[in-house]
């Protein structure tokens, strides 16, 4: 079989060695080059070709956004970023994913942080080989949506009131963006509350969840313990928590990782056995299978709980989706495109 080939770019000497020995005790890995900065990168990728490009933000001469903007618009491929826990790391992070980013992993806090460290060791290769999947085309396609001022036009947030249907989003890799084109088009008088679990960890959920509140009509946040499930309002469960509901209010979670994650979407789905409301499950793009066996736990006990996946074409990464419609429990799929408009459609089925 044939190896996955990276190149890294980093211009700490010590992760360059950290990263470069990951990728080498991996099977399925091949570590072809290694770059000091941006520019060292656009020479390397042009002459190595590599599969996947990991890729740290903060460099001297070209920084990682400017040299992923730069291999977008010439040649692309995937890349997944390094980014730091810091406030300002989140938000170059999100804008390196809006250019076109695959994903993004945490650097460690130290070489030293043993937890860290082995959360490096762990997911790095999945998502690189994850990546080395990804659909170029849709790498490329960046679409821009716009960004509502505040105090700018358009539909106006409705009354919130207790909702008597909860639509439970699970996402992992791609999943930024995809989910702002979801959310940017999803109605203003949704009649319904929805939960959002993304793969993200902490210190970059509270940006994103902002960053989703600003172009779109509902009302966005990152959840907090006890906030409750209103109508027309989007909790994001924050990273490093499982997001529980539970008697109508939210409980976060700090228990043990499920497949290396936290927050687990399967978890997420499994605390909505007991609540009253009605529940539309949206699988969506991503690596591994999260999603599946918490969906298929939900639909056995409460019979009216419908399931919907993106189209895994539409998908970044189709595992998570494919997971969905294998277990041959989906009850529909839709493009990414038409995502949004069908999950308001369910919603007001099943209200």
């Amino acid at each position: 079989m044939r190896k996955v080939r990276v190149l890294i770019v980093e211009d700490s000497a010590l992760m360059r060695r950290v990263i470069g020995d990951i990728i080498r005790g991996h099977p399925e890995l091949e570590l072809l080059a290694t770059a000091r900065d941006g520019l060292d990168a656009l020479e390397k990728i042009k002459a190595n070709k590599p599969d996947v490009v990991t890729m740290d933000l903060d460099m001297p001469r070209m920084g990682g956004l400017e040299t992923l903007r730069r291999v977008m618009a010439e040649m692309p491929l995937p890349v997944i970023m390094i980014s730091s826990h810091t406030k300002s790391g989140s938000e170059s992070t999100l804008q390196a994913l809006d250019a076109g980013a695959v994903d993004f992993i945490s650097k460690p806090f130290s070489s030293t942080s043993t937890e860290s460290m082995e959360e490096l060791e762990n997911i790095l290769p999945q998502k690189i080989i994850a990546a080395s999947s990804a659909c170029v085309g849709l790498i490329a396609d960046k679409k821009i949506i716009p960004v509502k001022a505040a105090g700018s036009g358009g539909p106006a947030r409705r009354p919130y009131s207790t909702p008597r249907v909860i639509v439970a989003i699970g996402a992992s890799t791609g999943g930024p963006r995809a989910l702002e084109a979801v959310f940017s088009a999803l109605p203003a008088d949704l009649p319904a509350a929805v939960l959002l679990s993304q793969h993200m960890p902490p210190g970059f959920t509270l940006s994103f969840s902002q960053r989703l509140n600003m172009i779109s009509t509902l009302q966005v946040k990152e959840a907090e313990k006890g906030d409750h499930l209103l109508a027309g309002h989007a909790l994001v469960a924050p990273g490093g928590f499982h997001m529980i509901v539970s008697r109508g209010g939210i409980v976060l979670d700090s228990g043990p990782k499920i497949n290396y994650v936290r927050p687990s979407i399967d978890v997420m789905l499994e605390s909505l056995i007991s609540c009253e409301q009605k529940v539309l499950v949206v699988i969506m793009t991503g690596m591994g299978k999260d999603g599946a066996a918490g969906a298929a736990v939900l639909k056995s006990i409460k019979k009216d709980t419908i399931l919907l996946a993106q189209d895994p074409s539409t998908a970044l990464i189709s595992s998570m989706p494919e997971g969905l419609i294998k277990s041959g429990l989906c009850d529909h799929q839709a493009p990414l495109s038409n995502l949004a408009c069908e999950i308001s459609r369910y919603a007001r089925i099943l209200a």
